[in-house]
């Protein structure tokens, strides 16, 4: 998985825009599920799917352990 502080700071650099969410945030996971059900059928490289797949499994796991809430 691609560290996100180094993606981070290649979007500064780029003056690029960036959006985090946070396993607390309660609307994470679905966002990402969107994220995931847009890109599964049209994105080739596989990996790149397994990746965000693999998010979304974190995010999950982390709500079913930690109470999620709306953001700050």
């Amino acid at each position: 998985m691609k560290n996100p502080i180094v993606m981070i700071k290649q979007c500064i650099e780029k003056e690029e825009p960036y959006f985090v969410l946070r396993g607390q945030d309660i609307f994470a996971l679905p966002a990402i599920e969107a994220y995931f059900n847009a890109i599964k059928d049209h994105v080739k490289d596989p990996y790149f799917v397994e990746e965000i797949e693999e998010i979304m499994k974190d995010f999950r796991a982390y709500r079913e352990e930690q109470e999620t809430h709306i953001p700050d």
